[in-house]
């Protein structure tokens, strides 16, 4: 004979009641702790804050009578407070609460009520429901983060726009600076390896560079085997992009780093289409345009560690310190006219 163990509904959820009152506390611990729900608790508004900050609770049951700070004034420090994450608040009134009143408490942040003395089933019941909510969110928020790990900031940024209903522009033209990165040979490299190996090598080249990217506030446009293509914009655009190449050759120099991370850069400054390309079913927010067809191309043409760059982007970083030699003008594959062409000297 086998027997199933009942699962308490409020398993590890862990809840913070906020109660002047003693009895009040006592009496929500009695219910609660059999449900298998962790119990926190305050005592006033001040002491509620500091809790939820140390520690982030599933949910708060706040009364709403407090002497000094009032469960209304807690909850809008709560949702102010862009360091804390959603926490369903179910307020705890007496029966003298008027109708103004719980409009006001729901349209300042509150997710619900419960009337004192409240009804244990009603209590249970309202908590079940705001936990789900919660649990809806914490996905969302999960499923947001992995989705900013697979796509460009860009196109997350314009989806939130998208579903939030705020009005996106279909497209539009700015002055960035390109930068596009790949790795010398890759292809002689990886004929030559065994495939996990080079996914390894691979994800710890392109690591180093993102990380590089971000720390001098690039947004990564596209990742395509090998190759990174990056956006500065901005008035430091040109010197943040520049100063970017230099730390991905230094990231990928450094005696950790494998034998066959060295990148060739290409660096451009122009004007670009900023939108969405694609279509109903897939869709990428990018920028396209000559600018970013003229990095790549530097991009192709740079050995190893080398670092080329354009007369456009040239202006911009003139007097910043950047020591740099001209090449001429170069024939880029695919590009009609040569191009003035500088290198970067590290």
């Amino acid at each position: 004979m086998t027997t199933t163990m009942k699962i308490s509904p409020g398993r590890d959820k862990k809840i913070l009641a906020v109660d002047d009152e003693p009895k009040n506390i006592k009496l929500l611990e009695a219910k609660l702790a059999p449900e298998g729900y962790v119990l926190e608790t305050a005592t006033n508004g001040q002491e509620a804050l500091d809790k939820v900050k140390a520690s982030i609770p599933d949910l708060i049951l706040l009364d709403v009578l407090m002497p000094g700070m009032n469960g209304y004034q807690v909850c809008e420090k709560i949702r102010s407070d862009t360091s804390i994450p959603y926490i369903p608040i179910i307020f705890l009134t007496a029966s003298l609460i008027t109708q103004k009143d719980i409009i006001n408490g729901l349209d300042i942040g509150g997710d619900d009520y419960i009337r004192k003395p409240f009804d244990t089933l009603e209590l249970f019941s309202r908590i079940r429901a705001a936990l789900r909510v919660k649990e809806l969110y914490d996905n969302l928020v999960q499923t947001k983060t992995e989705l900013a790990r697979y796509v460009s900031l860009s196109t997350v940024q314009m989806v939130e726009k998208a579903t939030s209903g705020e009005a996106t522009q279909a497209g539009q033209t700015a002055d960035v600076t390109v930068l596009f990165s790949d790795i010398r040979g890759f292809t002689n490299i990886a004929e030559n390896m065994n495939p996990q190996n080079v996914f390894e090598m691979l994800n710890l080249s392109l690591s180093r560079q993102i990380n590089v990217v971000e720390d001098h506030h690039g947004i990564i446009d596209k990742l395509s085997g090998d190759e990174i293509m990056a956006v500065f914009e901005g008035p430091d655009m040109a010197q943040d992009a520049l100063q970017c190449a230099i730390g991905i050759v230094r990231a990928l120099c450094s005696p950790a780093a494998s034998d066959w991370a060295g990148v060739g850069i290409g660096i451009n400054t122009g004007p670009v289409y900023i939108g969405s390309i694609g279509s109903e079913t897939m869709k990428d927010y990018t920028v396209v345009g000559n600018t970013v067809n003229i990095a790549a191309r530097l991009c192709g043409s740079a050995n190893k560690f080398q670092i080329l760059f354009t007369e456009s982007t040239l202006k911009l970083i003139e007097g910043k310190g950047f020591q740099y030699r001209s090449l001429g003008k170069i024939v880029l594959k695919g590009i009609v006219s040569p191009m003035e062409t500088f290198e970067l000297i590290q």
